[in-house]
């Protein structure tokens, strides 16, 4: 497997662990509260982030069936506790594990369609799969310190909630 699937694995699996320890004492009215109206609730950036990975490395990168019912991981208003959206989380993971482990490095340069329902609001679009890859690492970071922030504001303690991690920079 090459060095950026390495990373770009890593960095993911730290991003769930984060997610992870983030939401794990979050009552089921924390992980779907939100702010405002027109703002996600952790439980709708947890779906979307799953979606999205399943989407670009399972789907695209793997050319799996599409599983993705993109607004409705926005349009969610409750139904799964933490755990269960973790454990979710967990399993798209482990589908990406197994399409990323198969990649060689001459595959990084192949280009792959990113396609998505009409009507979505999306547009398809085709890249390399190391951009898919990187960019796919980056949009779960980018989500990820969004739950990591929410989490900490509803919670009532003062200590870090990611002291039991390493960190890399």
């Amino acid at each position: 497997m090459s060095e950026i699937i390495i990373e770009c694995m890593r960095r993911l699996d730290q991003s769930l662990g984060y997610v992870e320890q983030a939401v794990s004492e979050l009552s089921m009215e924390q992980v779907w509260f939100r702010p405002r109206l027109k703002m996600n609730a952790i439980g709708n950036l947890m779906l979307h982030v799953a979606g999205s990975e399943y989407q670009h490395l399972v789907s695209g990168v793997g050319n799996k069936p599409i599983q993705r019912d993109r607004p409705n991981e926005f349009l969610t208003r409750g139904g799964y506790s933490s755990q269960e959206l973790v454990e979710h989380m967990r399993k798209v993971r482990e589908e990406s594990r197994s399409v990323m482990c198969n990649l060689t490095k001459a595959d990084l340069e192949r280009e792959v369609t990113i396609r998505f329902p009409e009507g979505s609001g999306m547009e398809n679009y085709t890249w390399s799969i190391q951009k898919i890859v990187i960019g796919a690492a980056e949009h779960y970071s980018y989500h990820t310190g969004q739950i990591v922030y929410a989490s900490k504001l509803l919670q009532e303690k003062d200590e870090h909630l990611l002291n039991n991690w390493k960190h890399y920079f």
